[in-house]
């Protein structure tokens, strides 16, 4: 079975990019130690990741490939270019992209980003943990965790407060028909 998880940051006004779509004051921030071991430990039960278009791009363009041995699926309109075996591209259809990912028997797919693409995914069935966590800072503009869409209905499963302020909160998706 297939199980779709999200692990991802924002501010506390709930953007994941300022208006710029720059992620400065998320690297600002910093992570301490404890919560780089706690991401590798995430990582290392991901067999495949999923993102939108604008995050490959921003992902090539700012920093190296740091997703290797797990395959990507990049969900775009666009042709793309990729360098790496590891990288597909895909287009925007969330349903046909689930029934592939699990026809190919991936067993837990981190759904990376935007908050379109995280919206979609939501859509389709998709999401069955989030976790997310708060950085303490208000952006003030930029994109969403979740582009705009229906009400989904979330319970909570855990909260932590991490060095430095951020808050994680996990939560189980409610499939609910």
């Amino acid at each position: 079975m297939t199980r779709y998880v999200g692990y991802i940051a924002m501010s506390l006004d709930g953007r994941i990019a300022d208006g710029d779509g720059e992620i400065g004051w998320l690297l600002d921030y910093g992570m301490p130690d404890e919560a780089k071991a706690d991401y590798d430990a995430f990582y290392a039960g991901i067999d495949a990741l999923v993102m939108g278009r604008a995050t490959y791009d921003w992902i090539v363009a700012n920093h190296e490939w740091s997703y290797g041995g797990r395959i990507s699926y990049v969900v775009t309109r666009r042709p793309l270019e990729a360098e790496r075996d590891d990288i597909v591209a895909v287009p925007p259809d969330y349903p046909e992209l689930k029934a592939r990912l699990e026809a190919a028997g991936h067993r837990n797919v981190w759904i990376l980003g935007g908050g379109v693409a995280q919206r979609a995914a939501l859509e389709a069935g998709m999401f069955d943990h989030i976790r997310v966590f708060v950085i303490p800072v208000i952006v003030g503009s930029g994109p969403l965790l979740f582009a705009d869409g229906p009400l989904h209905r979330l319970e909570l499963t855990g909260s932590r407060v991490w060095p430095g302020g951020a808050v994680e909160i996990a939560y189980a998706l409610r499939h609910e028909p």
